[in-house]
């Protein structure tokens, strides 16, 4: 009997409540889909929440260790010793890997979902941008497989570790949190947004491009509003076991988000004369991310680049058509469901076509639901499976 182990704990960036929400909804698939006599494991941190999943083939199991000791303790090779024989899922770099003979039993595949800790470090900021890029370097070195979710970051790993890197490209799926739910319009009550608005993952500067939507704003007043979804959501814990795993030297809270005052940039950067036209969601947990995310009329991304793309995921299964910047990976994504536009002004001139074009929007819509229909956890499960049965 297989079973393909999941590391539940994620990288611990701006996107890391996320990612831990896919890992969950990848094992639940995992099992669901797995071989006869197969079956899928769930590892999460001492300290951390840990789901009771409906399958009998797929169970969670802690760790001796708190998710802050983690990201150091996996750096060394010996970390990865109790992991010897299985095999082993992550959906981020963070995972213990270590050289091994080729008898051994182990195999291990790494899904590396984005390339900002190269090509927009300033995106993570500085520290976690170098402990990203140096656990992706250990994947390479040392995981049977590295996987990616799109082409463009395939290509972008192969530009910084050599033409002859073996990637493969594995597409991910939305969060279920990502999705509209029954309390959705609640969510956007609370966040006082309109019936009618744009969303938006922009942060102010030369990565995140928001001058382009709030100069766009500026200068037409029949825009609808706009949502800026701003800040990370914290990864729950689990009370109940809060001092489990615990070391003498044991920091007391996870490592920082890749941008902790993301938030403030976002309301500095917003002029006072549209003020009451941009909404900042800032939000409590990944479920009012897909409230915002399912009320919008698209979803605009001008960013030069692009993280795991769970929000542009979550936008084609909401139906939205997703207006950016022609980053390679979101083209790839989107396919004819996105609308690119390279610079500002090209930009501003999309945005008021699509706002004002309801039949558009609605042909778009139509695409990005199609479109949605090629990413779920169901085919990235039986695609891992696969994987590993050729490793």
């Amino acid at each position: 009997m297989a079973t393909l182990t999941l590391i539940g704990e994620p990288f611990p960036d701006g996107e890391a409540a996320a990612h831990a929400e896919a890992a969950r909804e990848l094992t639940r698939a995992v099992a669901a889909v797995a071989p006869r006599g197969c079956s899928a494991r769930l590892l999460v941190a001492a300290d951390r929440s840990a789901p009771a999943f409906e399958s009998a083939r797929a169970e969670t199991e802690r760790l001796p260790l708190r998710s802050s000791v983690l990201p150091v303790l996996w750096r060394t090779g010996m970390s990865a010793r109790p992991l010897d024989g299985e095999l082993v899922h992550a959906l981020t770099p963070l995972v213990a890997l270590r050289s091994r003979g080729e008898d051994d039993g182990s195999q291990s595949s790494v899904t590396v979902p984005h390339a900002l800790g190269w090509v927009a470090p300033e995106s993570m900021g500085a520290g976690v941008a170098r402990q990203y890029r140096a656990f992706v370097k250990r994947a390479v070195k040392h995981a049977d497989i590295v996987v990616t979710s799109t082409h463009a970051v395939a290509q972008a790993l192969q530009e910084r570790y050599g033409a002859d890197l073996a990637v493969q490209v594995i597409p991910l799926a939305a969060p279920p949190s990502y999705l509209a739910a029954e309390d959705s319009a609640e969510r956007r009550s609370h966040f006082g947004l309109p019936d009618r608005y744009v969303a938006t993952t922009a942060g102010p500067g030369d990565f995140g491009r928001l001058e382009w939507l709030l100069d766009a704003l500026a200068k037409d007043p029949t825009l609808p509003d706009v949502a800026v979804i701003a800040g990370s959501v914290p990864l729950e814990r689990d009370e109940d076991h809060a001092d489990a795993g615990r070391t003498a030297n044991d920091p007391e809270h996870d490592a920082p988000s890749a941008a902790p005052d993301c938030v403030a940039a976002v309301v500095a950067a917003i002029p006072p004369a549209i003020a009451s036209r941009v909404h900042v969601v800032h939000p409590r947990e990944l479920a009012d991310i897909g409230a915002a995310l399912s009320g919008a009329e698209l979803l605009a991304i001008p960013q030069s680049k692009l993280g795991a793309g769970y929000e542009v995921l979550g936008a084609l299964a909401a139906g939205l058509p997703v207006l950016h910047s022609g980053c390679p990976c979101t083209s790839e994504l989107t396919l004819d469901a996105g609308i690119a536009a390279e610079d500002a002004d090209g930009f501003a001139r999309e945005l008021v076509r699509l706002t004002s074009d309801g039949a558009e929007r609605g042909r778009l819509g139509v695409l990005a639901e199609d479109r949605s229909r090629g990413f779920t956890w169901a085919a990235t499960a039986m695609a891992l499976w696969e994987l590993h049965a050729n490793i």
